[in-house]
């Protein structure tokens, strides 16, 4: 990403970052006897999860470093993505290092030039996703995933077969945790990793897709691609339909950033959509 992409994003994706400088030097010198000593920095403002996210130039190459105090309730979040990211090889940027230290979580990539997927009809990028998630399909699921995909929406309390399974599910595809480069698609940010059905990934791409131009049947097509499509019913897809409905309006609500609230529009679309299916 460059400084322009990141100073674009600045106003849709949250609270500012803290810079590299900002970081207790204990933190500093911590991160630095793992990746030598950072010459230069780049500071990132893309991310909700982060208080610092920043591209660092250290003698081995550039390392991609974000991270949180260890007390901040987005920690364990953190945690999570330095868990799993040993079974994700080859999908996402692999990790080099996890810092506690001076009070802060750091984790550090290794850095991928590339830039955020474009989600637009007609997009190549959406070429490079497919072939991301038909890999992700192959995956079995870690045993370090414990969190469930139906705790995602309350109104599935009573009905959580729905969207049940043991797939490993990303649950977050939007287009700033896709870094495409020139033949591949990245898939980062894996905080929020689920074991649920697998055809729960291409179906919540739905509402992203249609937020960025697409139908609501041009989307669907799009999610029909991949093998887990076959085992979905119009029954299922209606009731997830409703739930991201209502999940986005809850996040547009508490974080009214333009790109959720165009999401929150679109999940709307889709379950109206579905529901005239009917």
């Amino acid at each position: 990403m460059t400084s322009a992409q990141a100073s674009s994003a600045q106003a849709s994706s949250g609270p500012r970052r803290r810079s590299w400088a900002e970081l207790p030097r204990e933190t500093r010198e911590a991160v630095e006897a793992h990746v030598g000593p950072v010459t230069e920095v780049e500071r990132i403002e893309i991310g909700e999860r982060s208080d610092i996210a920043s591209v660092l130039e250290a003698p081995g190459g550039r390392i991609f470093a974000k991270g949180v105090p260890a007390d901040d309730r987005q920690a364990p979040w953190l945690d999570n993505e330095a868990r799993i990211n040993p079974y994700v090889a080859g999908l996402a940027p692999r990790l080099l290092c996890r810092v506690l230290a001076g009070g802060w979580l750091v984790l550090g990539f290794e850095h991928v030039a590339g830039r955020h997927a474009d989600y637009s009809p007609g997009s190549a990028d959406l070429v490079k996703l497919a072939a991301a998630l038909t890999a992700l399909e192959d995956l079995p699921c870690p045993d370090v995933v414990s969190r469930r995909i139906e705790g995602r929406w309350p109104e599935l309390a009573d009905r959580p077969h729905a969207v049940t399974g043991d797939a490993l599910v990303h649950a977050d595809l939007n287009p700033g945790n896709v870094l495409v480069t020139e033949d591949r698609a990245y898939l980062l940010d894996w905080a929020g990793a689920c074991r649920g059905a697998a055809w729960t990934e291409p179906a919540m791409l739905v509402p992203r897709l249609i937020a960025h131009g697409h139908s609501p049947g041009d989307a669907e097509a799009w999610a029909a691609q991949f093998g887990s499509w076959r085992h979905v019913t119009a029954q299922a897809l209606g009731t997830l339909a409703a739930a991201e409905s209502d999940r986005w309006d809850r996040v547009a609500a508490q974080w009214p950033y333009p790109r959720i609230v165009r999401t929150a529009a679109a999940a709307r679309t889709w379950r109206d959509w579905r529901l005239a299916r009917r």
